[in-house]
């Protein structure tokens, strides 16, 4: 395989994947963002925009960690939509997932017009939740970068907002999440993303004004018709239940975008991502705050937005999916140990998808491609992480840091690899129930300068010889091996060159399940 049928350009990747996402996942009335440019919807003054180059803090990060979590954390069942599913009986859903969550809620939490979702936010109190314990955890199972979310398609903010009340400090927790949380990053020096999804809500919250069609309390609407008015003398007395379900909210997109600016200029996240094709319109002002205060403080921009789709200026971000060969612009996937992102131990999607396997074959396969790896942990609704959870980052952790100088800090080869080859796009990546890689695949990555090579051998490798026939293609190799070791351990790699690549004699006892990386000098 050669560099050129190896490299994809954005636009070819983007062509690949994400066009076919863009349509699968943003919602009817967000696809106005398919086909625009950033000139078509930015307005007149896009420069900042244009000046946007990749920061090599994220270039040389690689791995992050991510607590996508909230209110919806609270119910133990229902999928990860659950504030609009807990609204939709199944037999009028059309979505394959979430058909649980009405029957759950009734059972548990009562009819929908009595206990609705405004009430499971006030439920969630976060009260195990240590941001500088989690930011330790983070940091020792090899993070560089952290992520906490600001606002989901449930349309509640993690962090203190003048504009919106349904906040983490107002109701829930009454703390600052998302502050505590940054804090704690920079304590640690690390960067810290906020990610906001809620530009979906006026259409997702649709659900929150409907009734029962039959039995006792037929056509009794559900609490997303009750007003300001309705709150007196209750818990929530002086919070707009309008505000909060958004579907008939007429301030909704302009709040939206206050808040964002609240955000970046009260919190400064290092990044700003977006579950959306493009920067909705309301952010654009958010995101060009966020990009000029950088250049002003570093005299370059030194800060991050990444949405799902094309858009100059950005980051593109992969959900759950992967780029198919190196591409020509630094990119990120995110993805979560779970399939529900918000944690459920009941119903149909309550395994894990991932184990320290999988995640080693998928950071190495995304490294190799130019990308970066952004991984939630899916916690309980109190911030504790689950125990298997915990297991796995446990065993992941210490690979990474003990193979970190062949992950961090380095650039794609000439090729990214042999084997395991699959298409890319989004929710197309690899996990648990894969077939594991064995050690006839293999990716690669190199140093900066050039002088080093570091093949990342998968399965186990114990005692053969693996030939790495890349090395072979004079387009690719042209340097005279000085050496090989294996990372980690520093025990020598028996080698030599032959008309087939270089073939490397792997010790006996190996220090790593599944992937073992040799340096090779060159």
């Amino acid at each position: 395989m050669n560099e050129k049928s190896n490299t994809y350009s954005r636009r070819r990747f983007l062509r690949a994947g994400t066009s076919l996402a863009t349509t699968a996942f943003i919602a009817p009335r967000m696809a106005w963002s398919a086909g625009n440019t950033l000139s078509e919807t930015a307005g007149k003054d896009d420069d900042v925009f244009r000046q946007f180059r990749c920061p090599q803090w994220f270039r040389d990060a690689k791995f992050g960690l991510w607590l996508h979590w909230g209110p919806q954390s609270i119910p133990t069942k229902g999928a990860g939509h659950y504030a609009r599913h807990m609204y939709v009986h199944p037999d009028d859903s059309t979505q394959s997932f979430g058909k649980d969550a009405w029957a759950y809620h009734r059972l548990t939490f009562g009819h929908q017009s009595d206990f609705g979702y405004k009430d499971i936010c006030n439920l969630w109190k976060a009260e195990k939740f240590d941001a500088e314990q989690t930011i330790r955890l983070f940091k020792k199972w090899g993070a560089r970068y952290v992520a906490t979310m600001a606002n989901h398609h449930d349309n509640y903010d993690l962090f203190n907002s003048s504009v919106h009340k349904w906040n983490a400090l107002r109701v829930g927790p009454h703390r600052d999440i998302l502050g505590e949380f940054a804090d704690a990053a920079r304590r640690h020096d690390l960067k810290w993303v906020a990610t906001s999804h809620a530009f979906w809500a006026n259409w997702w919250f649709a659900s929150a004004f409907g009734a029962d069609k039959h039995g006792p309390r037929k056509g009794e609407p559900y609490d997303g018709n009750l007003t300001l008015a309705d709150g007196r003398c209750k818990w929530w007395d002086g919070l707009d239940p309008q505000q909060l379900y958004a579907h008939k909210y007429e301030p909704f997109e302009r709040e939206f975008g206050q808040r964002l600016v609240e955000l970046v200029e009260n919190y400064r996240p290092d990044m700003l991502y977006f579950d959306n094709g493009d920067i909705p319109p309301p952010a654009l002002d958010a995101c060009r705050r966020l990009y000029e205060d950088s250049r002003r403080q570093n005299g370059s921009i030194q800060t991050i937005v990444t949405v799902k789709g094309a858009q100059p200026g950005t980051i593109l971000d992969f959900e759950k999916g992967i780029a198919g060969g190196i591409a020509d612009e630094y990119w990120q996937t995110d993805t979560s140990l779970n399939e529900d992102w918000f944690l459920k131990t009941e119903g149909v999607d309550n395994t894990l998808h991932h184990d320290a396997r999988s995640l080693k074959e998928l950071l190495v396969d995304i490294v190799s491609k130019r990308g970066a790896l952004l991984l939630n942990i899916a916690v309980n609704h109190d911030g504790s992480i689950p125990d298997d959870q915990y297991a796995i980052m446990e065993e992941f952790g210490e690979w990474l840091q003990a193979n970190g100088e062949a992950i961090y800090e380095t650039v794609p080869w000439k090729t990214f690899g042999e084997g395991g080859l699959s298409a890319g796009g989004h929710f197309n990546e690899r996990r648990v129930t894969s077939e594991p890689w064995d050690d006839s695949v293999h990716r690669f990555t190199a140093s900066k300068d050039g002088h080093t090579l570091y093949i990342h051998i998968f399965g186990n490798s114990a005692g053969k010889e693996i030939a790495i026939r890349s090395l072979a293609d004079r387009k690719l190799f042209r340097a005279k091996v000085k050496g090989a070791m294996l990372v980690g351990s520093g025990a020598t790699v028996g080698w030599r060159m032959t008309s087939d690549g270089l073939l490397l004699k792997m010790p006996e006892t190996l220090s790593f399940k599944d992937c073992n990386i040799v340096k090779v000098k060159c």
